[in-house]
């Protein structure tokens, strides 16, 4: 669908679907319109020094559990206005991909992967588990999302300024997950609600 490291291509769709990171933010039924408005009238952010710490520690994060990096924006097979970027993905067990393209007996594990910056963490926030439903939705050939954290600390000494505190940590959330189960059943109704009113404010039936 698009190409998130060519950012023409991604501009040409990103206000026109539903991502991860709006998905994300569905928590209330009931706020369907600000929902739209915020779609609408996104805020611009250029990114700090937490972000770009975040897409430096991005490649070892994914190196760490085995996952491939991935740019890709793709979208749901009977939506193409439900979308989602994934930071990686991995076959399980790892095929070549001339046998992959044939027999497929392995299972596509899909990875995201976050960046802690002074704080200690132990589980996906209420947001971070919706991302991670939304992914799961988009893309159901996955069999299930690793969820990966690094917990970086200042550090002078170190050439990026960050220091990872301990080990790479991930954890597994499977379809059956009842926070992803609980999250898909709250964002995927919103997400329909939201498109159809995104719609018609695009196509200024109404005003937003």
């Amino acid at each position: 669908m698009a190409d998130s490291a060519d950012r023409e291509s991604w501009l040409a769709v990103h206000d026109k679907v539903i991502g991860s990171s709006t998905a994300g933010k569905f928590a209330k039924p009931g706020s369907v319109e600000t929902y739209v408005r915020q779609i609408l009238e996104p805020r611009t952010f250029s990114g700090n020094e937490s972000t770009r710490s975040g897409n430096d520690w991005e490649p070892a994060l994914l190196t760490a559990v085995g996952a491939e990096p991935n740019t890709l924006f793709v979208h749901h097979p009977d939506n193409e206005r439900f979308a989602t970027t994934v930071d990686g993905a991995r076959w399980h067990p790892p095929l070549p991909s001339e046998i992959r393209a044939g027999q497929r007996d392995d299972v596509l594990f899909i990875t995201e992967v976050k960046t802690k910056h002074n704080k200690v963490v132990t589980d996906p926030t209420p947001y971070e588990i919706r991302q991670a439903a939304w992914h799961l939705f988009c893309i159901p050939e996955a069999a299930q999302l690793e969820w990966a954290w690094g917990e970086v600390v200042t550090d002078p000494s170190s050439p990026v300024g960050w220091r990872l505190r301990r080990p790479i940590q991930s954890i597994i959330l499977r379809r059956d997950d009842p926070r992803i189960v609980a999250a898909t059943n709250l964002i995927v109704p919103i997400a329909h609600a939201v498109l159809v009113a995104l719609t018609a404010a695009q196509t200024q039936r109404v005003p937003f």
